[in-house]
């Protein structure tokens, strides 16, 4: 039937008791009662099996004809249904119907023969042929291969050709078992003839009415003018076709049974009675039960309507009870799922099954919110929405689940287009942390962190430090440059610096990581970590310097100064742990590192310790030109004082602070009775340079000044000393310090005048003054004891003093009260 697969082909019961009659008829135009088309069928033979046959066959009809629904003949899942019958099956339905075959004859249960094999079409799955088949054995591997169910085939062979029951079926039958390629215009198509071509033909041609465009006048979701007979004065009605099974049977047969041969069952009606559909779903009915599965939900109708195409027929029954009011239907190539918060929206297999995986809608996913698409999906790729996120299928992922989250993410980079590309798998978590990997990139979640994207080239060194469990911790920020090949991406625990494509950790919030990648002078380790070091302290051997972890901070240490550092007994020695590193790139060679205890200076390579906190140390690193030691530190001095002798001057550390004395100083002070006598222990250091030869130096007990490299002291704390050293014009002492005065005052006489120290205080009296005060009583006289000192210059020979009595006035030498 080749040249005529558009031919419509029907069968309408001729009228004979006795055998089974052929009679032409001319096919009429059908019309499309919603659209107001006609469409015209081609001429088509009816033919059936008479009441008669069936009685002597001992045929008793069961079936309610009453229940026949012209626009729902059968349903999809049951005329569609390929593994409806295995060949065991057919065989044992084939002999139940057996009543004995007629000698001379072979009947179809025991027919055989020889089939060859065909390649897989659009319509059928490929046919493996071999000798000495049976029918049962034919009839179900076709209904296999094309996806026909096996019953149909068996009530078609009964239809056409009474096959099923026939006791002398002859060899036309046989040849023309299902009237495949036999038009009423012309004789068979001898590329249909026999038995395998006939149910191969006819299974193949069943599967072609729902694909070419050459049948649409029967099409289902419409409704359609369907004659009762050839006769076009017998008339038609308008029928509601529901699914694609009963247009077919339309497209095979395309007449509807009047009421007279409903009311007939399988026997003869008037003569604008038709017989073909009706016993299709008579047969149907009595051998196999009911021709109707389940009806497409009403939550449904609309939907199925324009999705019927790839839906296909159901095969379960609307069932509701979901979250939100869900509700759901199984069908051939899908299902339709709807709810409270969504429209009804059909979900593939492949899709399903992937949303299945994730709950479906109890689970993250939700309900499908909208079909697949992937018109405006790039690289093959298609994706479905739901509630939660998507489902996206691509040549390169597979099917994978993008969830929101990740989804906005994904949007906001371009999606399949951008920098992250297509997904590779699905979000995987662990603990709060979950990761996608996309193409170009892997999107992490972390509820402290939000969604970030993490490129190749970042997730690589990332990986290498232990991912979030690392170093470097959950990524906090996004690239900087979106899909550039140069930028720097921020992470809990430090920065990692892409260049060129190429990604590199370059700082770190952890000290010990933070102070190697920070100095990158240091060049590669060359030991392992050591945390012996006193306190817990931590240090690492590199070529080109150290690392060292402590209390104070973590810092890289160039060789030189580790040197000059073990030297001084590292950690625990006088410089203790650094609390700096290098001021300057260590290959300049110029440069100084802070301790604890100190400042190291390195100049043009060689380093040296500068200053210390140890007051000491301080001291001796502070003044230069104190030369070398002379003697070891003596700490015998009175109160745990201690002193050293250097070339040039001495160190004194005391509770007044640790001090470098001048050799001139030395002397004048060790005149003086050194830290027992006047002057007590210095406070300061020289106020110049000492080679200078001109300079101070304060002490407890005052101020030792020196000129031209001679020492002196110039001012003292003491009362007594101080008005002595500020009245330079008394001269020398002629007589030692007497205390003998009233309320224990002292006085001295020197050259020049006295000095009188009272509880009015310390001062110097000139000769003319102590004449004239003696001459009152001095201390028990009028004037009492002094408190000044002469107003001038005494030797001017004009002044005043006050005195506890009264002033005395010298002019021109001679005082007066």
């Amino acid at each position: 039937m080749s040249s005529f697969l558009h031919i419509l082909r029907a069968r309408v019961a001729a009228i004979s008791a006795l055998s089974i009659a052929v009679a032409l008829f001319v096919g009429l135009p059908a019309v499309n009662a919603e659209a107001g088309e006609l469409s015209l069928s081609s001429p088509t033979l009816e033919s059936g099996i008479t009441s008669a046959a069936i009685e002597s066959a001992g045929r008793v009809q069961t079936a309610n004809l009453g229940a026949f629904n012209p626009g729902r003949i059968i349903d999809d899942a049951l005329f569609f249904n390929g593994s409806a019958m295995t060949a065991r099956q057919v065989q044992d339905f084939l002999d139940s119907k057996y009543q004995g075959c007629v000698a001379g004859y072979t009947c179809l249960r025991s027919y055989r023969l020889d089939t060859y094999s065909k390649p897989a079409t659009a319509y059928c799955g490929a046919y493996s042929g071999g000798p000495y088949e049976s029918a049962a054995d034919v009839i179900a591997k076709v209904g296999a291969a094309c996806g026909i169910s096996q019953k149909v085939l068996l009530v078609t062979l009964q239809k056409e050709q009474g096959l099923v029951t026939h006791s002398a079926p002859s060899d036309l039958r046989y040849r023309k078992a299902m009237g495949q390629g036999c038009p009423d215009t012309a004789n068979c198509d001898s590329n249909y003839y026999g038995f395998f071509n006939q149910i191969y033909g006819a299974a193949q041609q069943f599967k072609v009415y729902g694909v070419s465009q050459n049948f649409k006048y029967y099409a289902p979701g419409k409704t359609w003018n369907i004659r009762y007979s050839p006769d076009a004065t017998c008339g038609s009605s308008p029928v509601y076709i529901h699914n694609q099974a009963t247009a077919n049977l339309y497209y095979y047969t395309p007449y509807q049974p009047n009421s007279a041969a409903l009311a007939a069952g399988y026997g003869e009606g008037d003569r604008c009675s038709s017989y073909g559909n009706r016993n299709f779903y008579s047969y149907y009915t009595d051998w196999f039960g009911p021709t109707l599965g389940n009806e497409v939900g009403s939550y449904f109708l609309s939907y199925y309507a324009s999705n019927r195409d790839w839906l296909g027929y159901t095969t379960g029954p609307m069932t509701c009870g979901g979250p939100n009011g869900g509700c759901s239907q199984a069908f051939q190539n899908g299902f339709v799922f709807s709810s409270t918060h969504s429209t009804a929206t059909g979900v593939r297999p492949d899709v399903f099954a992937t949303w299945s995986n994730q709950g479906r809608e109890f689970g993250s996913l939700g309900y499908p919110i909208a079909d697949r698409r992937c018109d405006d999906m790039g690289f093959g790729s298609c994706r479905q929405e739901f509630q939660g996120g998507w489902i996206v299928s691509s040549p390169v992922g597979g099917m994978r689940v993008v969830l929101n989250d990740v989804r906005y993410t994904w949007s906001n980079w371009g999606r399949e287009y951008g920098a992250l590309g297509l997904p590779l798998g699905d979000a995987t978590c662990a603990g709060a942390t979950c990761i996608q990997i996309f193409e170009g990139a892997w999107v992490v979640s972390n509820p402290a962190v939000g969604t970030r994207v993490v490129p190749n080239a970042v997730r690589w060194l990332w990986t290498d430090w232990g991912r979030e469990a690392g170093i470097l911790g959950l990524p906090v920020g996004d690239p900087s440059v979106p899909g550039g090949s140069n930028y720097v991406q921020a992470f809990q625990g430090g920065v990692v610096t892409v260049t060129n494509g190429s990604a590199g950790l370059t700082s770190s919030t952890d000290p010990w990581f933070g102070t190697v990648l920070a100095n990158g002078w240091l060049g590669s380790g060359v030991s392992g970590k050591w945390c012996g070091m006193a306190a817990g302290a931590c240090s690492q051997a590199f070529q080109n310097g150290w690392v060292v972890h402590s209390g104070a901070g973590a810092y890289a240490m160039p060789s030189a100064v580790v040197s000059l550092w073990s030297s001084w007994g590292r950690e625990g020695g006088l410089l203790g742990f650094p609390t700096s590193g290098p001021s300057a790139d260590p290959g300049s060679g110029n440069y100084t590192q802070a301790f604890q205890g100190g400042v190291v200076t390195v100049t043009n390579g060689s380093a040296g310790l500068t200053s210390s906190t140890d007051p000491w140390f301080g001291t001796v690193l502070a003044n230069g030109w104190l030369g070398s030691g002379v003697s070891g530190k003596w700490c015998g001095m009175a109160a745990g004082a201690c002193s050293q002798a250097f070339q040039n001057g001495w160190v004194v550390h005391s509770g007044a602070g640790a001090y470098a004395m001048p050799s001139a100083v030395v002397s004048l002070w060790s005149s003086w009775g050194r830290e027992g006598g006047l002057l007590g222990f210095p406070t300061s250091g020289p106020s110049a340079d000492p080679g200078s030869g001109n300079y101070t130096q304060a002490f407890q007990g005052g101020v030792v000044t020196v000129t031209n490299g001679s020492a002196g002291l110039t001012s003292s704390t003491d009362p007594w000393f101080g008005t002595v050293l500020a009245n330079g014009w008394l001269g020398s002492g002629v007589s030692g310090k007497w205390c003998g005065m009233a309320a224990g005052a002292c006085s001295q006489a020197f050259q020049n005048g006295w000095v009188v120290h009272s509880g009015a205080g310390a001062y110097a009296m000139p000769s003319a003054v102590v004449s004239l005060w003696s001459s009152w009583g001095r201390e028990g006289g009028l004037l009492g004891f002094p408190t000044s000192g002469p107003s001038a210059d005494p030797g001017s020979g004009n002044y005043t003093q006050a005195f506890q009595g009264g002033v005395v006035t010298v002019t021109n030498g001679s005082a007066g009260l």
